[in-house]
């Protein structure tokens, strides 16, 4: 007969799986028996840590109170519970924040728009318009109000638009203030750039091409989610 509770050891500890097509009634039991066991075994006064794996099995609040009454005293504790299970709004914010949201507009003076992850926008951003992402900005199109990246504090975030005209970019608690550039300079070429916050925790502008060496997680996302 094959046990509902199996123990592992590992360099962090201790493993205890519980086969997620069981019973918790059997694993109740089983649980009892197997601590009461390693108690009657231990040479050592040392606190004993063990992580409950539940496979496929997500358990309730209550579930991992009576695991905990049943394991925990002053030898053994358990440091965490971990399953293969998501919930589906947990799922969902995940998603949220791994998809770029897209917007087709113009920002104009006094309008926001912000997204939960990253945004693309297409369009201009005309002053005293702000645009607002938890995670990346990518405009495709002119920043001259503010564009705010990693708004809870994210400061691996990136700003990329045409830089231009002035701007305000902020990445996290950190501000820059783009100013207009040569005219003759505009008439040469295309100055989309993108704006990131560097080690020494400085705004830096810098050339799109170097975008990839700079932030190279920014290539791992794969169908929405990221892959880094």
């Amino acid at each position: 007969m094959k046990s509902t509770v199996s123990l592992k050891g590992t360099q962090e500890g201790y493993q205890l799986i519980i086969k997620s097509s069981d019973s918790l009634e059997d694993a109740y039991e089983e649980l009892r028996s197997l601590t009461s066991q390693m108690k009657k075994d231990a040479h050592s006064s040392k606190k004993i840590t063990f992580t409950v794996k539940t496979g496929l099995r997500l358990l309730t609040e209550d579930e991992k109170e009576k695991i905990k009454e049943i394991v925990e005293d002053n030898l053994f504790e358990i440091s965490s519970f971990e399953s293969d299970v998501i919930l589906m709004e947990k799922c969902l914010d995940w998603h949220k924040a791994a998809s770029p949201k897209l917007e087709v507009r113009t920002v104009r003076s006094g309008q926001l728009v912000e997204a939960e992850g990253d945004m693309l926008l297409i369009g201009v951003v005309h002053p005293g318009g702000v645009v607002r992402a938890t995670g990346n900005i990518y405009i495709i199109g002119e920043l001259k109000g503010t564009a705010h990246a990693g708004v809870n504090g994210r400061e691996n975030a990136v700003v990329v638009a045409n830089f231009r005209y002035n701007a305000q970019v902020r990445i996290g608690d950190n501000v820059h203030i783009i100013e207009k550039k040569n005219q003759q300079k505009d008439e040469e070429a295309d100055t989309t750039e993108f704006v990131y916050v560097n080690d020494l925790h400085i705004i830096e502008v810098s050339k799109l091409e170097e975008l990839k060496d700079i932030r190279p997680e920014l290539d791992n996302y794969v169908g929405g989610i990221y892959n880094g």
